[in-house]
């Protein structure tokens, strides 16, 4: 006669060997699925957005509030005298490097 703890063990057992085929199974199918770009793709975008959906307030660092670039005021004294000193610091710097 087998004890509980025996058949426990041998149940136990079974159920690794189960769960484990099936995560080999799933890890497959994802690889073949990945395998193609355009689900790559798609599964990046469902990804992003599932993460918009549990985290609202997080900001995506690459999109930047960019309003005025590449066509600044003539009028904006202050912006156009930041974006020359930003412009002579990188030539100054070039040169440094370069002499």
């Amino acid at each position: 006669m087998q004890t509980t703890t025996q058949t426990q063990m041998k149940t136990t057992n079974k159920l690794l060997k189960t769960q484990s085929w099936a995560l080999i199974g799933l890890g497959t199918g994802a690889l073949v699925w990945l395998s193609f770009k355009p689900n790559r793709i798609k599964t990046k975008m469902k990804f992003k957005d599932m993460k918009r959906r549990v985290r609202p307030h997080h900001i995506d660092r690459t999109q930047l509030p960019i309003n005025k670039a590449g066509h600044p005021d003539p009028m904006d004294v202050d912006d156009n005298k930041m974006v020359e000193e930003g412009a002579m610091y990188s030539v100054n710097y070039y040169n440094d490097k370069k002499g």
